[in-house]
């Protein structure tokens, strides 16, 4: 038997429950009352004769069905939203809003804006810092860029660049420096949250005895890149984030042993966003100046 296509706001309250996990979430953004979001989608499961939620006592989960079944209303709704706004903008351009960790966003993305400028002119890209992240609902992000290691389930994920880590120094301080053993505890430059931080890099190195319990500690890359080319220390550089100052040799590398991140840079979309043209060509964007840059690398 053939099911009538069931009515819009059915369909608007399903799809948005199951993006936030909630039905109050849910009626927050739609602006009515979690009960008619409850009734839209009690009215859509007995249209579709198909359990979309299993209930439960502290809230509700997706069934295997609701959850195949909203990926492709996401899909299919994004496709609305991006036909109305290319209607709306009658040849203005578009705007693509990224979340994107700061260091990488001005190591990184900033040096080449002119070539993504040149590869897609009818879109302004607009950068910001990361907030509550994409996944929980709140962002009005239209991707995010992230390093981490591929675990998030509900979203389009795409691994971009995977990095080398190695200490970097001014020249002038790599003057004092023969081997690693001569690093000392209070020249060390360290940024927290890495997996590879000095204790990892010098384990992988082979060297031992090296006090790694002083020094300063910045909270962004970009900071302690500075102050590793102002002579204040040695830094473990990552290097997307350090090819500029390399081949400017406003920092250089002391010591040839270079290790692998366990982590990448990804681009996250919510899974109704990621197939929007805007998002897929910065994706192929990224992913084609991504590909150049690994295979520059000796």
């Amino acid at each position: 038997m053939t099911v009538g296509r069931p009515p819009l706001n059915w369909l608007r309250a399903f799809e948005a429950a199951a993006r936030l996990g909630s039905f109050v979430a849910a009626s927050a953004e739609l602006n009515v009352t979690p009960s008619a979001v409850s009734q839209h989608v009690r009215s859509l499961e007995l249209r579709l004769s198909k359990s979309l939620f299993d209930r439960h006592a502290n809230g509700v989960v997706l069934t295997a069905i609701g959850r195949s079944y909203a990926d492709d209303l996401g899909r299919g709704f994004a496709q609305i939203d991006e036909a109305t706004a290319k209607l709306s903008r009658r040849g203005v351009r578009a705007i693509l809003n990224v979340h994107v960790p700061t260091s990488f966003a001005s190591q990184w993305i900033a040096p080449r804006l002119d070539l993504f400028r040149a590869a897609h002119p009818n879109i302004d890209l607009r950068l910001t810092a990361l907030g509550q992240g994409i996944g929980r609902g709140h962002s009005k992000a239209d991707a995010e860029i992230r390093y981490g290691w591929g675990d998030w389930p509900k979203l389009n994920a795409v691994e971009l660049l995977r990095e080398q880590v190695f200490p970097v120094c001014s020249p002038e301080f790599a003057a004092g420096l023969a081997s690693p053993c001569d690093l000392q505890a209070r020249d060390l430059l360290h940024v927290p949250g890495y997996a590879e931080d000095w204790d990892a890099w010098l384990a992988f190195a082979g060297v031992t005895g090296v006090d790694t319990s002083e020094g300063a500690s910045f909270d962004q890359s970009i900071m302690a890149i500075r102050a590793a080319i102002e002579g204040k220390g040695i830094v473990l550089g990552r290097s997307a984030l350090i090819e500029r100052e390399l081949s400017a040799r406003l920092l250089v590398a002391p010591f040839k042993e270079r290790m692998n991140s366990s982590g990448a840079y990804w681009l996250l979309a919510m899974p109704q966003k990621a197939k929007s043209p805007k998002v897929t060509a910065f994706r192929d964007w990224l992913l084609s100046i991504t590909r150049s840059v690994t295979a520059a690398v000796p």
